[in-house]
């Protein structure tokens, strides 16, 4: 076992904690995952309720990914976790140590259409609808900018930024295969994710590696 962190004391019991003298309110927890965190009369975050379910579970393990100053750690053995953990880089926030799972990128994701009238949209549609929902998130701090780079019919592809000039690829590809009706590849995926799940009008999302894809087709249905 490595060394543990002190927890906050109000922390529910469980795997989840929020480290003691650590937190910065950052409202990261508040925006991931606001039913399973909670605020102290100091400021300081601490678990309120662990995950019970595996929609609040990838949302907790998102929000550890998430946060900045990495408070938020896991004390559990569950492999499945420590799995997600480990492929997403942040071993070193388990302590239990991680060994023989290297880091991976799941940035390839197919999905359908819920309603069948969906299945006519084009890729510049879907792109169209992405960066509306992403223009819907703005604020007084985050503000959204897009470039087009290409399209074919069968493939959009455009790059967007959220801060400076610091631009992210998306390309959209029209597959029409069972189960897969679309293929994004993108070099971020929160923002995809998200705008897949909102509003329900998408179904048989597969989150795959490059190799995944190409090969052996193994998915999950997140991307940590």
């Amino acid at each position: 076992m490595v060394k543990k962190e002190q927890p906050h004391k109000d922390n529910a019991p469980g795997p989840f904690y929020v480290c003691d003298d650590c937190c910065t309110a950052c409202d990261v927890p508040f925006v991931e995952t606001p039913d399973l965190f909670s605020y102290d009369d100091q400021n300081h975050c601490y678990v309120t309720s662990q995950p019970k379910t595996e929609s609040e579970l990838s949302r907790m393990i998102r929000t550890v990914l998430s946060a900045e100053l990495e408070c938020i750690r896991y004390s559990g053995t569950d492999p499945d976790v420590l799995r997600r953990l480990a492929e997403s880089g942040y071993s070193h926030l388990a302590d239990v140590p991680i060994l023989d799972v290297k880091p991976v990128l799941r940035n390839h994701v197919t999905f359908n259409p819920v309603d069948s009238m969906d299945s006519l949209l084009s890729t510049g549609d879907l792109a169209i609808m992405f960066q509306s929902y992403l223009r819907s998130q703005e604020n007084d701090y985050l503000t959204y900018k897009f470039r087009s780079l290409y399209s074919d019919g069968f493939t959009y592809t455009f790059e967007y930024s959220w801060f400076e000039d610091n631009y992210h690829k998306v390309e959209i590809t029209f597959l029409g295969e069972p189960n897969c009706r679309w293929l994004i590849v993108t070099g971020t995926t929160f923002q995809i994710y998200d705008w897949l799940l909102a509003g329900n009008r998408f179904c048989d999302i597969r989150w795959y590696t490059r190799d995944q894809w190409i090969q052996s087709k193994i998915w999950q249905a997140t991307p940590w």
